[in-house]
């Protein structure tokens, strides 16, 4: 498994990290010896970074994950999340140390590695996100006097977290470009997928939301970029139905459908066998040198195997990557 610098941070992470959440369902899910086994194989791969968060599960993923780690006596890198609802805001930080106060109790840590806002930004408040989970969240929320960040701060000045970043995934472009351009973010989440190119393409295909090449900007102030929804919810994975440890996706919905018909417009890239569909998703963000770390969600150990042999194969080429996104420009460096 080839590793990445997470931007500023410094650290460095396994270019394939470990989603912990509820689409592909291992962590939240399985037996705890088939965890264990999971865990432990990916270790060998190579995977040193994972991802989870309290809503995924309700707080399992987190349980989950650090009883796991203490039974390997495994010390990997370990992201969790941070989501305030619409009742939290009337008091922020109270909120945001009693979130973190209970993730760090959960995986059994005395540091969080890396923080990530899981609210998305906005103009203004709103009661629920218009992507994900919580409170859609107004910069001043996040930016302001004690607002999410300093409070952030002043977590970190305890040796309670070492980083922190924010998400793009949702949201609106402008207010999150506030957040990048506040240079007070280590890290950010971004949705990039061979569906969704917009965080770093500028792109005429007019079907998908455009994320305004927020991948591009982020990078440019030196963050870490970490990369989820890689393989849009199942839909680049060629499997037609879900493993029995999966869930969060409803692959009846029109959404759904219509990224699955979209899908089957790139099997050019998988006709010579060389690589399953998945691998050319995972391959694809890999293609981007910025990106530090891409999440993929388990169901089972063939599927890490998969993303580590996608990691072996290099980032895609080129001139392949010309044939995948029509684009009149593209931000920061292949």
């Amino acid at each position: 498994m080839h590793e990445r610098v997470l931007g500023r941070t410094g650290l460095r992470v396994s270019e394939i990290g470990f989603g912990c959440g509820p689409t592909a369902g291992l962590m939240i899910n399985a037996a705890p010896d088939v965890r264990r086994l999971a865990v432990a194989h990916a270790l060998d791969l190579g995977i040193t970074y994972f991802d989870t968060a309290p809503i995924y599960g309700d707080t399992l993923s987190e349980k989950h994950l650090g009883e796991t780690l203490r039974d390997l006596g495994a010390q990997p890198t370990v992201a969790t999340k941070l989501a305030l609802q619409i009742d939290d805001l009337d008091d922020i930080p109270g909120a945001v140390v009693r979130s973190i106060e209970s993730s760090l109790q959960r995986l059994g840590r005395d540091t969080i590695d890396r923080l990530q806002l899981h609210n998305r930004g906005a103009g203004q408040r709103a009661p629920k996100a218009d992507i994900g989970v919580g409170a859609m969240l107004a910069v001043d929320d996040v930016l302001g006097p004690n607002g999410v960040v300093e409070t952030l701060e002043a977590l970190r000045a305890r040796g309670r977290i070492r980083f922190f970043g924010c998400c793009a995934f949702g949201g609106e472009v402008a207010a999150v470009e506030q957040l990048i351009d506040s240079g007070r973010f280590d890290t950010i989440l971004v949705q990039y997928s061979l569906l969704n190119p917009t965080a770093f393409w500028d792109t005429p295909d007019t079907k998908v939301r455009s994320y305004g090449q927020v991948g591009a900007r982020a990078a440019a102030k030196g963050m870490g970029i970490i990369i989820l929804r890689v393989l849009e919810g199942g839909a680049l994975t060629q499997t037609e139905q879900q493993h029995a440890l999966a869930g969060g996706v409803d692959r009846s919905s029109a959404d759904y459908q219509a990224k699955a018909r979209r899908a089957e417009q790139l099997r050019f890239l998988v006709e010579d066998g060389r690589q399953t569909l998945a691998q050319a998703a995972v391959r694809f963000a890999l293609a981007r040198q910025e990106v530090s770390a891409v999440l993929v969600g388990f169901s089972d150990v063939k599927h890490m195997d998969e993303a580590a042999a996608a990691s072996d194969m290099g980032p895609l080429p080129a001139d392949v990557l010309a044939n995948i996104v029509p684009t009149r420009r593209a931000g920061g460096n292949m």
